[in-house]
């Protein structure tokens, strides 16, 4: 299904290995990498297991955006209605990282703790020339936008005044402040152009208070979770 006129159109299972490699790519040169995966050695092959567990899932329960050249690549989903339980999700990357789930299961309770309730498509991971990303950004918008539908991500930066997202009407809230070491989040809102109204009430700022926990996992069916 192509989105607009151009070159963003949605991913198929084709696409993934090449995805794989550009996510992963996009996560080894983060801030947050470090912190995920503390030992320097096993990161890459690590983070390039959960690029693939994000796009596959992605491409299941999601929605996945790239360009005809894979120079960019964008996870959404839609969050039109209550949060999901997030039960399924530690199972998930269990599955897919073995022991090295829990700081990822970690970021995205905290993630979850703060999660805005209003209707909105979710940006769960941006990777790839930023001129292709910005198509697959735009193209998104365009689609949104008639629905009155806003837009949000949480996105490791120290300016999240800068960049890509900001150009494209992404507002910074309140960060998602981590304990233990970890990265700041800032939560990013875009609302609709020429829309006045507010977008949803985001939750003031947070610190959680969560560390890393190794327990028994109980295995159960993977259904739809925030990946």
């Amino acid at each position: 299904m192509r989105l607009v006129e151009g070159t963003a159109r949605r991913a198929t299972g084709d696409d993934l290995p090449a995805l794989t490699v550009l996510l992963a790519a996009e996560l080894a040169a983060g801030r947050v990498s470090a912190w995920l995966v503390p030992e320097t050695a096993r990161r890459r092959a690590v983070l390039a297991a959960y690029a693939r567990f994000v796009l596959a899932h992605g491409l299941a329960h999601g929605q996945v955006d790239t360009t005809d050249d894979r120079a960019a690549v964008a996870v959404w989903y839609p969050r039109l209605g209550p949060p999901s339980p997030p039960a399924a999700l530690p199972f998930g990357l269990h599955r897919a990282l073995g022991p090295d789930a829990d700081r990822f299961a970690l970021l995205h309770s905290y993630a979850d703790a703060v999660h805005p309730h209003t209707p909105h498509h979710q940006l769960i991971q941006l990777a790839g020339d930023e001129r292709a990303a910005g198509e697959l950004l735009a193209a998104q918008h365009r689609l949104l936008d008639p629905h009155g539908l806003p837009s949000y991500a949480d996105v490791v930066t120290d300016r999240p005044r800068d960049g890509l997202l900001a150009r494209l009407g992404y507002a910074p809230r309140t960060p998602i402040r981590l304990d233990g070491g970890g990265p700041v989040l800032w939560r990013l809102w875009r609302t609709v152009p020429d829309d006045d109204r507010d977008g949803g009430v985001m939750p003031r700022r947070l610190r959680v208070h969560r560390t890393p926990v190794h327990r028994p996992i109980q295995r159960q069916e993977d259904t739809s979770c925030r990946p």
